[in-house]
């Protein structure tokens, strides 16, 4: 283990428990490897614990001078070394991997669905992307977070600002405000982008959509 991670992590028990499984096969005794010790008062102190190692031959810290097994010289550092007990991790790659190209989507936000069991997208969250944005791959965000996920097309008064609709009927964009289809453009926004103008608009609060010339 790195030993940056016990600072953080307290897992001292560990370190207490390497030194009690070497005294515990040196002598053929079981040992406590509690970091707090036992109720019954009967756990092993590590004081005591490094008396059998240096009564076996081993030094009282349970380091180890050692030999690679690469060149055969010994390393330069002594290495806290011993036998733990552990058991395999459940988690498979086998069970883990997946991938999708097109496929459901929630019926609300129009986004990809969210899962490995539901055959759901693989989201781009907000930190990566930050880190696309400090690449400055703007193609790939476009892409990534509009094209893949939830393109959608509306109609844009250019007089008021706010979101039209398509009449079938008439084959054109029309203002529901302005009572006109004189002033509508086309443009292309996240379907997640429309449902919160209209919510918003429910609260009583108007975003408005200035449009330019590109």
């Amino acid at each position: 283990m790195n030993p940056h991670g016990f600072p953080s992590r307290m897992t001292i028990g560990k370190m207490i428990e390497l030194l009690g499984g070497k005294a515990g096969v040196s002598c053929g005794e079981f040992h406590f490897g509690s970091a707090f010790g036992e109720p019954s008062g009967h756990a092993h102190k590590v004081e005591a614990i490094s008396e059998t190692l240096v009564k076996h031959g081993f030094s009282y810290g349970g380091k180890d001078f050692i030999y690679s097994g690469i060149t055969g010289c010994p390393l330069q550092a002594y290495i806290f070394m011993g036998p733990i007990y552990y058991q395999k991790l459940k988690h498979m790659v086998v069970d883990k991997m997946h991938a999708r190209g097109n496929g459901p989507r929630t019926l609300m936000t129009r986004q990809p669905t969210e899962g490995r069991a539901r055959n759901g997208g693989l989201r781009v969250g907000e930190m990566e992307r930050d880190c696309l944005i400090a690449y400055g791959a703007s193609n790939l965000i476009y892409e990534r977070l509009m094209l893949s996920s939830d393109p959608f097309e509306v109609k844009v008064c250019r007089v008021c600002g706010l979101l039209g609709y398509f009449d079938y009927k008439l084959k054109t964009g029309i203002c529901s405000t302005c009572k006109n289809g004189d002033n509508i453009s086309s443009l292309k926004l996240p379907y997640a982008c429309k449902l919160l103008f209209q919510e918003l608009h429910s609260m009583n609060i108007v975003p408005r959509l200035r449009l330019t010339e590109s």
